[in-house]
């Protein structure tokens, strides 16, 4: 299941941006916006907003291991894996050598 909805990621972000672009398109054209300022527009908005809901799936699906260290800024964010790998992957975010700690005021 969860392979299917990351091959269906991308097309599903890409018609979230189309949607939005071609709404502000034709406002823009509405108002009389040249068209060159209308598709420079237009495929500014369908990159960002394709890339936000990307980003946004890949942050809601995604699990992330922290480091246990205190103030330590550490973590691993993983996909589609199997809990064997999933524990590996916690146990190395615990056990990393390197602590980058986070000043506090």
């Amino acid at each position: 299941m969860k392979r299917r909805l990351g091959r269906l990621l991308f097309p599903a972000a890409a018609t979230v941006g189309a949607g939005v672009a071609v709404s502000y398109a034709v406002r823009l054209h509405a108002c009389k916006v040249p068209a060159l300022d209308i598709a420079a527009c237009v495929l500014a908005l369908f990159a960002t907003v394709t890339a936000a809901v990307h980003q946004l799936f890949e942050a809601a699906t995604a699990t992330t291991h922290r480091c246990k260290v205190s103030g330590c800024s550490f973590r691993v964010r993983i996909r589609s894996t199997d809990p064997g790998e999933s524990r590996r992957w916690q146990e190395a975010a615990a056990s990393h050598p390197t602590h980058t700690l986070t000043q506090r005021p």
